[in-house]
């Protein structure tokens, strides 16, 4: 795709996640080592563009929270947040927020995940790349990431 432009958003929350922010930064550090031209778009879950996105698909667009209340699944929000507050205290102030993901979180967020499409919801974060949604409730792996933009 060298010399092509893909255009890839990625919808998350504002101010931007741990999870959300990762996923951007992952988008750029492959079209950076692949050498492809990536227009990169963050949008929140609650903009007229995530929402457009939601009705052409016929779900709403949001976040773990509102899969968990859709669905009924009990999480413990304090022990999610206390998990980004251990990571920023040990990364100091200037950590941007991909720095304070763990697998952990995206581990506590599984339930929500897995249930998000039984409810109607596409799940920050969500990945579209050139109009396609190729993943969303997860941080998806690097090589994913590449074969999508890369496809």
């Amino acid at each position: 795709m060298e010399g092509s432009k893909i255009t890839v958003m990625v919808i998350g929350t504002e101010p931007v996640c741990p999870r959300c922010d990762l996923v951007a930064r992952l988008v750029q550090e492959i079209a950076r080592e692949s050498n492809v031209q990536v227009d990169l778009r963050h949008f929140a879950f609650d903009s007229v563009d995530a929402q457009a996105l939601g009705r052409r698909l016929g779900r709403n667009v949001g976040t773990a929270k509102h899969v968990a209340k859709a669905a009924a699944i009990p999480v413990d929000w304090e022990a999610v947040h206390r998990l980004i507050d251990r990571r920023k205290e040990v990364l100091g102030p200037d950590a941007r927020p991909a720095d304070t993901w763990a697998p952990e979180l995206d581990r506590m967020l599984e339930p929500c995940r897995q249930a998000a499409e039984s409810v109607g919801y596409l799940m920050t974060p969500v990945l579209v790349v050139n109009g396609v949604v190729t993943h969303h409730g997860s941080v998806p792996t690097r090589e994913e990431i590449r074969s999508w933009i890369l496809e």
